[in-house]
């Protein structure tokens, strides 16, 4: 449960960072239209000296825009840091609350679960391979005496 929230939580983060990043390259190309429309505008309207003047302040924009660049694709990175860590405190944090949970309901484990799915394929395979083995006389060895010797106990079969 906590893997599924998990997932979808990455899902929905991943999705939120895609669309900040649309919406941040929306941006960025509709200011450099407007800038470039607004520099042509004004080169039309005024003298030598203004035109230097507006270089000046068109490189400014240019070295703040890269400025903001950086700074957004740090705030970026951030978020998705903090998402990220956000998302491993709350499995943990579930793991921690739906531990005693899940011992109170005794629930058998995964590796409860696989172990004993493995035991039922060795019997079936044993099975079958008893099936398919021919019927003979078993060998002596095999016999088990009429009764018991003194110091030996029963022992459950395990394989």
């Amino acid at each position: 449960m906590a893997k599924k929230k998990a997932a979808g939580s990455k899902v929905q983060t991943s999705h939120v960072l895609a669309r900040l990043q649309s919406n941040m390259k929306s941006l960025q190309r509709d200011a450099e239209a407007l800038l470039s429309r607004t520099r042509k505008q004004a080169e039309q309207l005024i003298s030598r000296d203004q035109k230097r003047a507006v270089g000046r302040l068109v490189d400014q924009a240019k070295r703040l825009r890269v400025d903001l660049e950086k700074r957004a694709r740090q705030v970026s990175r951030d978020v998705e840091v903090r998402a990220q860590r956000l998302v491993t405190t709350a499995e943990k944090e579930a793991s921690k609350r739906l531990e005693p949970l899940l011992k109170r309901l005794d629930l058998p484990t995964r590796a409860e679960v696989h172990g004993l799915s493995r035991r039922i394929a060795q019997l079936e395979k044993r099975a079958r391979t008893a099936r398919s083995a021919p019927i003979s006389a078993p060998p002596a060895a095999a016999v088990s005496p009429a009764e018991p010797e003194p110091h030996s106990t029963p022992t459950a079969v395990s394989s």
